[in-house]
């Protein structure tokens, strides 16, 4: 079945052939039409707070398992036994299994918290202080990952994608706007499973069962290569994984709805859960059935006679709050007589009377991509979204338990990128091969924009220690007196992240060195250099050396400000990370 229809980037195309095709062609196990492959991999990290100081944060072990069965040809399964309407089917499973030693020996590591903080030794966050049943459930996974069919019909260009999968739309790499059919795993490795090529975000986006139907339209018109493609989530949707501390990756909060130091919720009350039997990050209030839990998606796409390919989008699903856009993920009880009583009876029973929230929105889009060869010999890519109705806090709108959690509004969101791709010659460096070099530009804009609206740190305990709101008006700092800083923080208008990247191939692909960098100039001026070393040992095991670090250039650590994007509030997280990979 035809996937993303994106122009194929050059240099892409001579890793694709110099890197992964000698591995696959003597990798892959045939036997007729059934093929089998996976692989063995090992990763190190050493995480780096600062110069003299060292943590072992990760030994993962990951097996992958996939199975490619070609089992309906030319209308005939097996060659024997032939099935209207369908010409060809294949089937597709991949498992994976993981082991992460970090978790059987429980290394001390003190991790800064939210604002960048060094903890006391009074104060030690450690994997030790987690049960053993919840050391057992982070140890291992065993997970059939994605298991779907692809269909095409006889006679009919017409062809569907049915089972567990991952579905990837338009231009952007690595940070997400069209691309949110699959929530994401954040407690896997946060957002770092990047650079590509050696690095990829597929281990990271959520498989969900879903149907998917692509209609070949051809040429329509002066239309060229058109079709649509739809998706439907039949009940099946779950919002963003996260992690709290201990665990070496997600927030860097303990869970805010329990913890007392540093927590988002600061109550005089023991809070043991969410009202209405939701779970934050886990569960909204609605049943995960066709019904109430449906999503779904179009979209339509051609390249136009200039040779621009466009894609216009449109999705309608819950938000899953895992693009960098700044949004309230609960909603207080509303204010009122009513509401004051049954807020009152949540509490004599430990229940936060807030309630996790995931709101349908819907989200139009555009993506394109366009090959200029005259000039630049470059492919420009763009793309947009405007989201509909995000929920955002708002100290304008009261709750009962106000002023400690502010009300819920609803905003549009516009987001653009703009980013060009390029192979060029750089002689001096390397005489036999181009260096592909990459660029995006990202934008963030609330529309109508006011000064009451706040993100998750204007929260009175978010990154620091327990204390009651200092109730100061709307349109005032809050001056904590005990040192903690301003934690009063408003919702910027603007976000803007920029990133680039630049690697070559060196001894016929055997070798690829990678060097880039993500930088957001708006939060703490964050600045997040990368680089990466690919050594393709033989053509079943590869080396990977990768070396990631975060630099946040703001002078008072303990003045926090919303990051959407979270990369300031990475300060102390750079890494050293070594990956061995045996495929078979």
């Amino acid at each position: 079945m035809r996937g993303n229809r994106r122009v194929w980037r050059w240099a892409l195309g001579l890793a694709a052939v110099a890197l992964l095709g000698s591995v696959q062609a003597q990798a892959t196990q045939k036997f007729g039409p059934l093929e089998l492959s996976g692989n063995l991999q090992s990763q190190n990290i050493v995480r780096h707070p600062d110069i003299d100081e060292y943590h072992f944060i990760q030994q993962r072990n990951t097996f992958r398992a996939r199975v490619d069965w070609d089992w309906l040809q030319r209308g005939k399964l097996g060659d024997r036994f032939e099935l209207p309407f369908i010409e060809s089917s294949k089937l597709l499973l991949l498992y994976r299994g993981v082991y992460d030693s970090i978790y059987s020996y429980t290394p001390t590591f003190r991790e800064r918290d939210f604002r960048g903080r060094k903890p006391g030794r009074a104060a030690e966050r450690d994997l030790g202080d987690l049960s053993n049943g919840a050391l057992r459930s982070l140890e291992f996974e065993n997970q059939l990952r994605e298991a779907y069919v692809d269909l095409k019909l006889k006679n009919i260009p017409l062809s569907f994608r049915i089972g567990k999968q991952q579905i990837i739309w338009g231009e952007a790499d690595d940070f997400r706007m069209l691309d949110r059919a699959n929530p994401l795993d954040t407690s896997w490795h946060y957002i770092m499973e990047i650079p590509p090529p050696s690095f990829g975000w597929d281990d990271i986006r959520i498989p969900l069962w879903m149907l998917k139907g692509l209609w070949d339209l051809g040429n329509v018109g002066p239309i060229t290569n058109s079709f649509m493609e739809f998706y439907w989530n039949p009940g099946d949707w779950r919002p963003v994984k996260v992690g709290y501390l201990p665990r070496p990756w997600g927030l860097r909060i303990p869970n805010p709805l329990y913890n007392r130091e540093d927590g988002a919720f600061y109550a005089p009350f023991r809070v043991e859960r969410l009202a209405g039997g939701t779970a934050l990050f886990k569960q909204g209030d609605y049943s995960r059935n066709p019904v109430e839990n449906s999503q779904v998606g179009v979209r339509a796409s051609g390249v136009l006679p200039n040779g621009l390919q466009l894609s216009l989008n449109y999705f309608y699903q819950r938000w899953g709050g895992d693009d960098g856009t700044p949004f309230a993920p609960v909603r207080g009880i509303t204010d009122s007589e009513q509401g004051q009583v049954r807020s009152q009876q949540l509490i004599d029973k430990g229940t936060l009377p807030a309630y996790y929230i995931t709101p349908y929105i819907h989200t139009v889009g555009i993506s394109a991509n366009y090959s200029e060869m005259d000039y630049t010999q470059a492919i420009f890519r763009m793309e947009t979204v405007y989201d509909f109705g995000l929920p955002m806090f708002d100290r304008d709108k009261k709750t009962t338990y106000d002023p400690l959690l502010p009300g819920v509004t609803r905003k549009d969101y516009w987001k653009g990128m703009l980013a060009f791709d390029r192979p060029t010659w750089i002689r001096s460096l390397n005489k036999k091969t181009t260096f592909f070099i990459t660029g995006q530009w990202f934008i963030h804009h609330i529309m109508h924009n006011e000064d009451t609206l706040v993100g998750p740190l204007d929260l009175p305990t978010a990154g620091a220690r327990s204390r009651p709101f200092c109730g100061s008006p709307p349109n005032q700092p809050c001056n904590d007196p005990t040192g903690n800083g301003n934690f009063r923080d408003n919702v910027r208008s603007w976000e803007s992240l920029i990133t680039f990247s630049i690697f070559t191939f060196y001894k016929g692909g055997s070798v690829v060195p990678l060097l880039g960098f993500i930088y957001d100039p708006v939060n703490s001026n964050s600045f997040y250099p990368f680089w990466n070393v690919q050594y393709l040992l033989t053509p079943n095991f590869l080396i990977d050396l990768t070396q990631r670090y975060f630099i946040v250039n703001q002078p008072d650590v303990q003045k926090g400000v919303f990051d959407g994007w979270l990369l300031g509030t990475n300060r102390g997280r750079s890494e050293t990370a070594l990956r061995l990979t045996y495929q078979f």
